[in-house]
């Protein structure tokens, strides 16, 4: 009866001691980003194109037709946009761009289904702002611009990528 008690202790004791690191691990953790909240630290997404980056080669169709390739980002600065319909950053950021165009050339690509209704929607709507045209999957254009999800923005300044981001203040400043 008592080796039992014994091992009981003992068990508890280690869990309690478990406990407590893992509750001082949280505790130092919180710290660390209470540190960089309070440091204004931005963070941002890896997975964007970097300053610098060279766009790559790709071909695109506008919705009414015309040819879009790389060569067109390689002059003057254009912003690139990614759209996809059911994207509420992406209906934000879209909101802003018909409210105060950005005042260069605006090409958005839009991925979703040609004949959905949302996709088309928002195709029409950018069309007073933008260029238009609606990706495929593994299409050349998100490979060579280095899209990160919905929406990314980049702004490219002769074929070199100057900005980028998910929101219009991380691009145009």
């Amino acid at each position: 009866m008592v080796e039992t008690l014994v091992v009981g202790g003992v068990v508890l004791a280690v869990l309690v001691v478990a406990n407590l690191l893992l509750t001082l691990a949280l505790v130092g953790r919180l710290r660390t980003l209470q540190e960089m909240v309070a440091n204004q630290v931005v963070l941002r997404d890896p997975a964007l194109p970097l300053k610098g980056d060279e766009v790559g080669r790709f071909e695109a169709t506008t919705v009414e037709g015309e040819a879009f390739t790389d060569a067109a980002l390689r002059e003057g600065r254009t912003l690139v946009g990614f759209f996809a319909a059911g994207c509420r950053p992406c209906a934000s950021v879209r909101k802003q761009l018909l409210e105060s165009p950005p005042g260069m050339p605006l090409m958005a690509f839009i991925e979703g289904d040609p004949g959905d209704p949302d996709t088309v929607a928002l195709g029409a709507s950018l069309k007073h702002v933008a260029r238009v045209a609606l990706l495929s999957e593994g299409d050349s254009v998100t490979r060579a611009i280095k899209q990160a999800g919905y929406p990314t923005l980049v702004l490219v300044d002769k074929g070199v990528v100057a900005a980028s981001g998910h929101y219009l203040h991380e691009v145009l400043s």
